[in-house]
């Protein structure tokens, strides 16, 4: 039987192409500890650079440290500092007791001025010129851009209504809410419009925290002790349970990712392998 070099060669490369195809995708697994500088309760994180802050409410304060758990800098005296963010190097700290946004930078602190009011801000997140804020007690997000302010949600248990928003991010000009005491996730166009509820089938018990990534985002699933890791259509991807006790936040860092275990004051480092 004649065979051809050409046909051999485009056989080996079909058959190398398919064992490609079929290595499994990686996963995120737990790599270690950061043991933080003294006591604290790290409720929630922001990257900033190759650094990290982390909001202490309960001891009104936030720091930040290096991934070895060295700290940095510090913030004290903000009543209640909830969920941060980050944007060029400035923070953003929602001071849960005093309804406002703060803003930090170069040891210089100034409130971020909002056309709306908030009760109790548990979360900011800070795209360009757009500004979100989780609105706690009024049950909805407050949308600031240089044009208009509005609001999402209102209180309520059905898709589109909300029930103490703890945190807020966007993707996609899709805002992404951690509709915290309903238990689940809500997705809504830049416009308002609800697009997908997600978590449901999960049984989440208080979702607390939210992170995008790339390709995926991420949730904490505080009183259950989990962080689930979801596909942008809705779909679950993986749940993250090894070492985790009371996670109250989570954030992508390229191929890292942390979580905070807040009753343990400690931050936990994932990797994808």
């Amino acid at each position: 039987m004649n065979i051809r070099p050409a046909h051999i060669i485009q056989v080996v490369f079909l058959l190398s192409l398919m064992s490609s195809c079929e290595q499994p995708e990686k996963q995120w697994q737990f790599e270690r500890k950061i043991m933080l500088p003294e006591e604290a309760r790290p409720l929630a994180l922001a990257k900033d650079g190759d650094a990290i802050w982390f909001s202490d409410p309960d001891y009104f304060r936030l720091y930040k440290i290096d991934r070895d758990g060295e700290l940095l800098d510090s913030i004290t005296g903000i009543q209640r500092p909830m969920n941060i963010h980050t944007d060029n190097g400035t923070l953003f700290i929602p001071e849960f007791l005093t309804d406002t946004i703060w803003q930090y930078r170069d040891d210089k602190r100034w409130p971020l001025k909002l056309s709306k009011r908030p009760q109790a801000p548990a979360g900011v997140s800070i795209y360009g010129d757009t500004v979100l804020v989780a609105d706690f007690y009024n049950h909805r997000i407050i949308v600031q851009t240089p044009n208009e302010c509005f609001t999402i949600g209102r209180q309520g248990h059905k898709d589109g209504e909300l029930y103490y928003p703890l945190d807020v991010k966007m993707k996609d000009n899709r805002i992404y809410v951690a509709d915290a005491y309903n238990s689940r996730i809500q997705v809504f166009g830049f416009d308002g419009t609800h697009l997908k509820t997600i978590g449901g089938n999960e049984k989440m018990n208080v979702a607390s925290g939210i992170a995008m990534g790339g390709r995926e985002f991420a949730i904490t699933d505080q009183e259950n002790g989990r962080v689930l890791i979801y596909s942008f259509d809705g779909s679950l991807r993986q749940v993250l349970t090894e070492s985790i006790k009371y996670p109250t936040d989570v954030q992508f860092d390229g191929e890292y990712l942390y979580s905070t275990n807040f009753k343990e004051n400690a931050i936990l480092i994932w990797s994808r392998k």
